[in-house]
């Protein structure tokens, strides 16, 4: 049992965004992580996928525009995202304001992905060659979009 106050948990920073890791992945029996994602305007992740885990989002603060498949929907603050394993997403913060999430998945370790590209990406480009194997590792698929 824990209790975690607002700005409590891991902090990391992966690429544009501040995650705090409110819950990590080995510390519950069916591997369930939560994290609070905090975006700046402008930032984004790019459509990808997940093969180890389910993921779920509950809008906080501001809004966002987020792809599901093939299609886009903005994401306000109340709403709620299920994106099962497999499924292409990803969003952009279009704002000019920061905007914050509550996501968690269930199976995986996401948490863990999170800790491994806040110590090994640092600097763009210069460590951009070190994603492909940690997303491999953690079974996190790039989209590239169609030409």
């Amino acid at each position: 049992m824990s209790v975690l106050r607002s700005q409590e948990g891991q902090i990391v920073q992966v690429l544009s965004d501040r995650v705090c890791i409110k819950l990590k992945s080995t510390h519950s029996p069916n591997s369930m992580a939560v994290v609070t994602v905090d975006v700046p305007p402008d930032g984004f992740v790019p459509p990808h996928t997940h093969t180890q885990e389910e993921e779920s989002y509950y809008m906080l603060e501001g809004s966002m525009v987020m792809q599901l498949g093939s299609e886009e929907f903005t994401i306000e603050p109340g709403d709620f995202v299920h994106v099962p394993a497999g499924t292409i997403h990803g969003y952009r913060n279009n704002s000019d304001q920061p905007i914050r999430f509550l996501a968690w998945t269930i199976g995986g370790s996401i948490d863990e992905f999170f800790i491994e590209m806040s110590t090994k990406i640092r600097e763009i480009p210069k460590d951009l060659p070190k994603m492909p194997e940690i997303l491999e590792k953690y079974g996190v698929k790039m989209v590239i979009p169609p030409e």
